[in-house]
C-alpha cells in the first residue's frame, strides 16, 4: 500500500514536471520568435541606414568639385547652361 502511494506521488511529480517543461518550452519559443522578428526589423533598418550612409559619403566626396556646384545650381537655383533646352513633362 505504501509502495503504491509512493508510485502515485512519483507519477504526479512526473506529470507536473512534464507540464512545467512544456509550458516553459512554449513560452521560450514565443520569446525566440519575437526576438527573431525584432532582429529582422533591425537588420532591415541597418541596411537602409547603410545605404543612406553610402549615399552621404558619395555626396561628401563630391563637395567642393565643379560637378557638385553645377548640380546644386541646377537643382536648387534652376540654372541651365547656355544653349541648353529644358523639356517639361506635361504628363506629370
Amino acid at each position: 500500500m505504501k509502495k503504491q502511494k509512493k508510485l502515485k506521488l512519483l507519477t504526479y511529480l512526473v506529470i507536473i514536471s512534464v507540464c512545467y517543461f512544456g509550458y516553459t518550452l512554449y513560452t521560450l519559443q514565443i520569446s525566440i520568435d519575437e526576438k527573431e522578428l525584432k532582429n529582422q526589423e533591425l537588420q532591415r533598418n541597418i541596411n537602409i541606414e547603410t545605404a543612406k550612409n553610402q549615399q552621404l559619403l558619395k555626396q561628401k566626396s563630391l563637395i567642393n568639385t565643379d560637378e557638385f556646384y553645377e548640380q546644386m545650381a541646377r537643382e536648387k537655383l534652376g540654372y541651365i547652361k547656355d544653349n541648353e533646352k529644358i523639356y517639361i513633362d506635361t504628363n506629370k
